[in-house]
C-alpha cells in the first residue's frame, strides 16, 4: 500500500495540531501548577513557569506556521483557518505583549510580588496581567482542542 502525499500532509497536520494542543495543556495545566505546588518558593516557581511558557509558546508558533504551510498546499476549511489564526494570535499576544508586561512588573518587586501588599497598585496590576494571560492561554487551548477534534484537513485517507 503506497501512501499518498495528501494523506502524509494530513497526518503531519494532525500530528502538529496535537503537539500544539499538548504544549498548551501540559505547560498551563500540568507543569505550572506542579511548579507552584512543589518548588517551595513562589518566585522560583514563577520564573520556571515563565521559561516553560516561553518554550511552549515558541513551539506552538513554529508548529502553527508549519500547519499553515501544509494548508496552503492541501486545504482546510474556513473554520480551521480561523481557529488556527485565533490560537496563534492569542499565543503571540501572550508571548510578546503580556509576558513582557508581567516581567516588568516582577522587576519592580525585587522581593517578589507576594511580598507586596495585596491592595497595592503593583500587586493589582500583576494580578490583572496574570489573569489576562490565563484567559488568553485558556482560549488558545480551547481553539486548539476544537482544531484537533476537527482533524485539520479535508482529505479522504483511509486504509485500503
Amino acid at each position: 500500500m503506497a501512501l499518498r502525499a495528501d494523506c502524509l500532509r494530513a497526518g503531519a497536520v494532525r500530528l502538529s495540531l496535537a503537539l500544539m494542543f499538548g504544549l498548551l495543556v501540559v505547560s498551563g495545566y500540568v507543569v505550572a501548577p506542579q511548579l507552584f505546588a512543589h518548588a517551595g518558593n513562589r518566585m522560583l516557581a514563577g520564573m520556571l513557569a515563565g521559561h516553560v511558557f516561553h518554550v511552549a509558546n515558541i513551539g506552538v508558533m513554529l508548529l502553527g506556521v508549519a500547519v499553515l504551510l501544509f494548508w496552503l498546499r492541501g486545504g482546510a476549511g474556513r473554520l480551521s483557518w480561523l481557529l488556527l489564526i485565533v490560537a496563534l494570535v492569542l499565543v503571540a499576544l501572550n508571548e510578546f505583549v503580556v509576558a513582557p508586561e508581567i516581567q516588568s512588573l516582577k522587576a519592580m518587586a525585587p522581593d517578589g510580588i507576594d511580598a507586596l501588599p495585596k491592595e497595592g497598585a503593583l500587586h493589582k496590576q500583576f494580578a490583572l496581567w496574570h489573569g489576562i494571560s490565563a484567559m488568553l492561554h485558556l482560549l488558545a487551548s480551547l481553539a486548539m482542542a476544537v482544531l484537533v477534534a476537527l482533524g485539520g484537513m479535508r482529505t479522504r485517507c483511509g486504509a485500503s
